[in-house]
């Protein structure tokens, strides 16, 4: 298997620290592990505590040095408190990514209320405020980065098939904070962004039938579904000065999805 992170040095980010939320599985593990790789001193953050346990105690031996904290993005106190774990861990908050998140595959007569209040809470609410809290870092202490990982479907909707309208809207709702956000921060040296993955073959999409991943696989330009380590590169990319000018953007990281 190709190397996705061979291109950055093994102390490009040495130190710097990261905050990465959803860490204890797929595309949020995969983004702890490549930052640790590359010598960052790395936040886990996860509501999985005993999963969360795991991949912090797999990646103990790493160039970096990793943390764990138990939090919940859809309960703002418990974001309140990831927070006041890093402020007591860490010398300043140079990077956050976004990756936990919500999947869900219902169709419209499936989905109540309390659907909606859940996806949204976490992949929406809890990406603000998640963004409202390494800005208020941030700012005080010269500048960062942000990655929301958002998703295709945030682009070209849902279906009910891979992710349901609950979804894609919170996705969408996604793209449209980091644009505002960035406009807002213009001339703060806080550097926001946003990643695009398209169908990626991680746990959040074990719901996902093997015939039908085949099928979304053969029908991508590229002939494969995306792998976490796939998206956590591109978030080295976006995280790394090599991106010093990519601002309010939106990466597609998808196989060429986009434009099928």
């Amino acid at each position: 298997m190709i190397d996705a992170y061979a291109t950055f040095a093994p102390d490009s980010f040495a130190g710097k620290t990261v905050l990465v939320t959803g860490a204890a599985s797929g595309m949020g593990f995969e983004t702890a592990r490549a930052f640790l790789s590359k010598g960052a001193e790395v936040v886990m953050c996860d509501r999985d505590a005993d999963g969360l346990a795991r991949r912090h105690e797999e990646l103990g031996g790493m160039a970096g040095t990793p943390h764990k904290v138990v939090a919940d993005m859809g309960d703002p106190d418990s974001i309140g408190r990831m927070f006041d774990y890093c402020d007591a861990r860490l010398a300043r908050l140079d990077n956050v990514v976004t990756c936990a998140a919500i999947i869900t595959a219902k169709r419209i007569p499936d989905q109540d209320w309390a659907h909606w209040q859940r996806v949204l809470g976490v992949n929406l609410l809890g990406t603000f405020f998640t963004v409202q809290g390494a800005v208020q870092r941030m700012q005080g202490s010269g500048g960062g980065n942000i990655v929301c990982v958002a998703s295709d479907a945030g682009v070209h909707g849902g279906g009910g098939l891979i992710a349901d309208t609950a979804y894609a809207a919170s996705k969408a709702g996604t793209l449209s904070l980091v644009k505002s956000v960035a406009r807002e921060l213009a001339g703060k040296a806080v550097r926001i962004n946003a990643l695009n993955p398209g169908p990626t073959d991680s746990p959040m999409h074990s719901h996902i039938d093997p015939a039908l991943k085949d099928r979304i696989a053969a029908n991508l330009p590229i002939r494969r579904m995306g792998r976490p380590d796939d998206m956590a590169a591109a978030i080295l990319f976006l995280c790394s000065d090599a991106a010093s000018f990519v601002y309010g953007a939106a990466l597609d990281v998808d196989g060429g999805s986009m434009f099928r």
